[in-house]
């Protein structure tokens, strides 16, 4: 009788991750996006996948299982997780990308760029966590509305080998990606010599640790202000490589600047003791196994 109600369980526990997901095949394991079943401080709708984060923190997601009622999920397969969002309507907007586990402590979390309304976030997944997965969730700092348009987890991409781009006084012309699926890695590499610091209202000296050291945006008009939903801020010092996916920044590269140029600019942007920032190159390289 036990054995009997233990498969029973083991049956509701697969039908239950069964249905989270759409479509899978043996490089990525969707999401179903209508099966989300975590939320806080918001309203989440089913039928359009849209997400109404009401308060500070609120978070939409999945949760999967805990290991007391119901076993955690085991994505030991995959690396990373994916969520793609678009259509983000509010201020200041920054989003949080977080996996918990039952195994570790570790919850990963990236702020992803924001540009045209659109972001991607991914995270690498604990390589212990990964085998028992608590729960995933998009958390909001700030209340905002968004839409879903996909959810992973993904293996790790295999890439071909990288091809320079080429670089005109800071410009990149749209058609250098042409031919490029959208999961190419275009890395933006760069030298940076100084430190990022500001001086308190009290006199004393504090380091600009989230500040970006350059950024890559689709106008040339960034001098004095930041570009809203047109621009992808790079690292800070001594990180000095910036990578993205090709599809992350595509859209950008419809947006024409104001002399009609279609294209990508590298523009500095510092404070602080930086004594000098330039770019190195720009390469992009083909993912093998997409």
């Amino acid at each position: 009788m036990l054995k009997n109600k233990l498969n029973i369980i083991a049956l509701l526990v697969g039908l239950a991750i069964m249905s989270s997901c759409d479509n899978s095949t043996n490089n990525q394991y969707i999401l179903s996006l209508n099966h989300a079943n975590l939320t806080w401080r918001g309203d989440y709708d089913a039928s359009t996948h849209r997400m109404q984060y009401t308060g500070e923190w609120s978070g939409c997601g999945w949760w999967f299982g805990d290991d007391s009622v119901k076993p955690a999920a085991d994505f030991s397969d995959y690396d990373q997780l994916v969520v793609s969002v678009d259509s983000i309507v509010g201020d200041s907007v920054t989003l949080y990308l977080n996996a918990r586990y039952t195994t570790t402590d570790v919850v990963s979390s990236e702020s992803a760029p924001i540009v045209n309304g659109r972001a991607t976030l991914r995270i690498d997944l604990d390589p212990v966590g990964k085998s028992r997965v608590l729960e995933i969730y998009v958390m909001s700092k700030s209340p905002c509305e968004l839409s879903f348009k996909k959810a992973l987890f993904k293996k790790a991409t295999k890439y071909g080998k990288p091809h320079v781009i080429k670089v005109y006084d800071g410009f990149i012309d749209a058609s250098e990606f042409d031919g490029y699926s959208d999961d190419a890695l275009v890395s933006f590499n760069y030298y940076a010599n100084g430190e990022m610091t500001y001086v308190t209202d009290s006199g004393t000296v504090e380091h600009m640790e989230n500040w970006g050291i350059g950024l890559v945006t689709s106008s040339a008009d960034v001098i004095g202000t930041t570009c809203p939903g047109r621009r992808i801020i790079l690292k800070k010092i001594g990180e000095q490589s910036y990578d993205c996916l090709l599809g992350d920044i595509r859209y950008m590269l419809d947006l024409a600047d104001d002399d009609g140029e279609r294209g990508l600019y590298w523009a500095v942007w510092t404070g602080g003791n930086v004594t000098d920032v330039r770019i190195i190159n720009v390469t992009i390289c083909e993912a093998k196994n997409r």
